[in-house]
């Protein structure tokens, strides 16, 4: 079988938000390598019939449209899902081809290096990082974030304005179901597994916060730890700590896909602002850090900024930020010798999404050119 049926497939991939990674206008052929290392060709040919999700077909669905038997369709469908190729669940009868996002974490959901994952993970720094789709996953050709920062609660100023699903506590406690998982981030893992992970010393691997059944899907397959939502903050907090942002879909309803805890130098999303050209990556907050006048100028704060935003201002007496360059995450203010430094509201002229599917058509129309 030769590679047509995966360039076949990456064309029905392609109908996500973000599209798939190209080289001059043309599906990137590392890409298609990749694609090797997740689906057989037997998976191939019969998967590159349904729909990305969260759009999800049924067997019967797929064998109407494909004339193969239910039985066989289903016994392919469960190798898929068994080892997460698949988003949906089997025995709710929903199939769907997984996002990008899932896609090319694929082999970075679990500690150990199995067969594949060095070759994946090369075939990633490619298409990904040499051959630049890092910035059409980060952001739109029209500069819309696909992510966006969410601020540490605990460091907002007293009395300020705070909306629903804004601050990183009230995102968790409003999660409208109560599944949830603590799944391995694949950006660490990846780089772990290269053996290039700049902040081993400093980080722990850590996992991303997946609600639903997708959260529960990892979890049934191994590669998840179930928790509630008060543990789930217990461990944000913690992560926080460490000094990881906090960042999510670019939107405030429903239930995020993912709740990422990233550093500067591993995470997909942030490295657009700390290591590539792509200073729009990460929608911010509109809270900043302002130090107060009882600051000591440690430059604690200083030194936990994966933006560079903040600087001692010695003139001045304290901490300065540079809103430009400032995401508001807050972490900065975490270690402050004082407790002086405070996130107060700084109202940005972007603001998030209020739903998910508003993000999507944005995303898709504006790479696709469908707007103009």
């Amino acid at each position: 079988m030769d590679d047509s049926i995966y360039y076949q497939l990456a064309k029905v991939i392609e109908k996500n938000p973000f599209e798939i990674p190209k080289v001059n206008g043309e599906v990137s052929k590392t890409f298609i390598e990749f694609l090797k290392l997740i689906y057989t060709p037997e998976e191939a040919d019969l998967v590159k019939h349904l729909d990305v999700y969260p759009f999800f077909k049924t067997v019967a669905q797929v064998a109407e449209e494909t004339k193969r038997e239910p039985q066989e369709i289903t016994a392919i469908l469960e190798g898929a899902h068994a080892k997460y190729a698949l988003m949906g669940l089997m025995e709710k009868d929903q199939h769907a081809l997984p996002t990008i996002f899932y896609i090319f974490n694929y082999h970075n959901r679990y500690p150990e290096i199995k067969s594949g994952d060095l070759e994946a993970a090369r075939l990633y720094q490619e298409f990904f990082v040499k051959e630049g789709f890092y910035k059409r996953f980060e952001t739109s050709d029209k500069g819309t974030p696909a992510f966006r920062a969410i601020p540490v609660g605990r460091s907002i100023e007293a009395k300020q304005k705070v909306l629903t699903s804004e601050e990183a506590h009230d995102r968790i406690n409003n999660l409208e179901t109560d599944t949830i998982a603590l799944v391995p981030c694949p950006c660490r893992t990846r780089t772990e597994k290269l053996g290039i992970r700049e902040c081993k010393d400093k980080f722990p691997i850590g996992a991303c916060i997946i609600p639903g059944d997708n959260g529960r899907k990892f979890v049934d397959l191994g590669m998840g730890k179930s928790v509630t939502k008060e543990q789930t903050i217990k461990y944000l907090d913690e992560m926080q700590d460490y000094g990881l942002v906090v960042n999510s879909d670019n939107a405030l309803t429903p239930d995020p896909i993912v709740i990422c805890l990233c550093c500067g130098c591993c995470c997909s999303q942030l490295r657009g602002r700390t290591r590539f050209d792509n200073p729009k990556a990460v929608l911010a907050s509109n809270f900043i850090p302002v130090a107060g006048d009882d600051c000591v100028m440690c430059g604690k704060c200083v030194k936990r900024c994966f933006m560079e935003a903040l600087s001692i201002d010695k003139e001045a007496g304290r901490s300065v930020v540079d809103p430009e360059k400032c995401i508001g995450c807050g972490v900065c203010t975490l270690k402050c010798t004082k407790d002086t430094l405070k996130l107060q509201r700084f109202e940005r002229p972007k603001q998030p999404f209020n739903h998910v599917m508003e993000l999507g058509i944005a995303l898709f129309t504006e790479n696709s050119g469908e707007d103009s």
